[in-house]
């Protein structure tokens, strides 16, 4: 494992909820609108539990194709109840395809950018995805953002 993929795993076990409730998912998503904004960053910014959408933005600049990576970064990070950084970068090193895993990549986004909401006991009951930057940089805009609403401070996959 490499200085990313520990980071990566600090920020999944660090970052956990022991109650979540959509009014701190949508100060979560408001503070990744505002960095975004701030940086005059051109993204789209995804919550969902459970498959149903509790927050969509696209910001100005954005695409349909940003919101498409989105929905696919989403089904990745879900489907594996880890980052969509994590689950890329385990199936690069398995040196295995999505065909592979059972997976269509019409369905599924092989990018970071999808954090997952995870439980303290670690069950993952959905995901925060922002799509429109590089996939480091999108994991990353997500993982501060959680951080900063649990109080708690984290480290970078970026270099």
């Amino acid at each position: 494992m490499d200085r990313i993929d520990i980071e990566i795993q600090r920020q999944e076990e660090c970052l956990r909820f022991s109650e979540i409730d959509s009014g701190m998912i949508r100060r979560i998503c408001d503070r990744i609108a505002s960095a975004a904004s701030g940086s005059s960053q051109a993204v789209c910014i995804l919550a969902r539990v459970n498959k149903l959408v509790l927050y969509a933005l696209s910001l100005p600049g954005a695409s349909a194709n940003n919101s498409a990576w989105a929905i696919r970064k989403a089904n990745f990070c879900e489907r594996y109840s880890v980052s969509s950084l994590h689950a890329m970068r385990n199936m690069l090193k398995s040196g295995k395809t999505f065909d592979e895993c059972g997976m269509d990549s019409s369905e599924y986004g092989f990018s970071g950018g999808s954090f997952p909401l995870l439980l303290t006991g670690g069950l993952c009951i959905g995901s925060i995805t922002v799509s429109g930057l590089s996939g480091e940089e999108d994991h990353q805009l997500v993982a501060d953002a959680i951080a900063s609403e649990l109080g708690k401070q984290i480290g970078s996959v970026l270099s």
